[in-house]
């Protein structure tokens, strides 16, 4: 269960029965609102550069602009100006004026400052990300014609979300470099094998090139579990231990890897 509730709104979502309906539902909320004469004219005295030569690594800052009200909406909202004068990466030149676009909130100054608050909202960008990731990957597609079906889909769809992920992980750690889950999916898991029956024994014969992928995936994962305890005291115990022969270990916490974005995601 959630204990706290905070909204990230795209510019396209930003109207006054949106932004009042979250606000009397008491959650806080931060969305881009596009712009429009009125904001231009209050940012305007903040977009001009100081004298000089200008940094080179550039500039970007946040604005209180105080509160705003559009003609359409029912009660003010505090908006932030968000100036961003920084040189292209290639050319190394900057734009003719610096770029700049707005952002809308009903957090308190006092809870946010201007610049933690742009900060807060690119994060969405970690979400966007993975709910990409999930769509081409796992397939958003619900068209069972019962609520239970659907949501028993969306279940199992995301519990296999899940383990690739765990699955992705385990072999970034095994490769020293990033993978991406479609890549995992259509490398590893959906390797070619043939499948053949003797002796009482099923045996699973895997591609070679997928082989040794599966062979340090499998290493990777036999880890997850220590050794059970003899089979009379595993009868003895009575317990999940007796049943499985092994249980999870502990486990010291692992940072994510570096395909997890946990780097600055520059969406606005």
């Amino acid at each position: 269960m959630a204990t706290h509730l905070d909204v990230r709104i795209d510019a396209g979502l930003v109207n006054g029965r949106v932004l009042d309906a979250i606000d009397d539902e008491g959650a806080c909320f931060v969305g881009r609102l596009r712009n429009n004469a009125v904001l231009d004219a209050m940012a305007q005295p903040y977009l001009s550069r100081a004298p000089g030569r200008p940094t080179k690594e550039g500039d970007e800052f946040a604005v209180e602009l105080g509160d705003y009200q559009a003609a359409s909406w029912t009660r003010p909202y505090r908006v932030v100006l968000v100036v961003i004068d920084r040189p292209d990466a290639k050319t190394g030149m900057r734009e003719l004026f610096p770029h700049h676009f707005f952002l809308v909130t009903n957090w308190r100054v006092e809870q946010r400052g201007g610049w933690e608050l742009v900060e807060h909202y690119r994060k969405r960008g970690m979400f966007e990300d993975r709910l990409g990731e999930f769509n081409a990957a796992i397939g958003n597609g619900l068209s069972a014609g019962s609520f239970e079906a659907n949501e028993a889909s969306l279940l199992l769809k995301l519990l296999a979300f899940n383990l690739a992920g765990m699955l992705r992980g385990e072999l970034e750690d095994a490769s020293g470099c990033g993978w991406d889950l479609k890549r995992v999916q259509q490398t590893v898991l959906k390797a070619g094998a043939r499948v053949v029956e003797h002796s009482r024994r099923v045996f699973v014969d895997v591609a070679r090139a997928a082989g040794v992928l599966w062979e340090r995936l499998l290493d990777r994962i036999a880890r997850w579990w220590r050794p059970g305890p003899p089979v009379a005291d595993q009868c003895a115990a009575g317990c999940a231990e007796g049943v499985w022969g092994r249980a999870p270990r502990p486990r010291r916490w692992v940072p994510p890897p570096r395909h997890a974005h946990l780097c600055l995601v520059l969406r606005e």
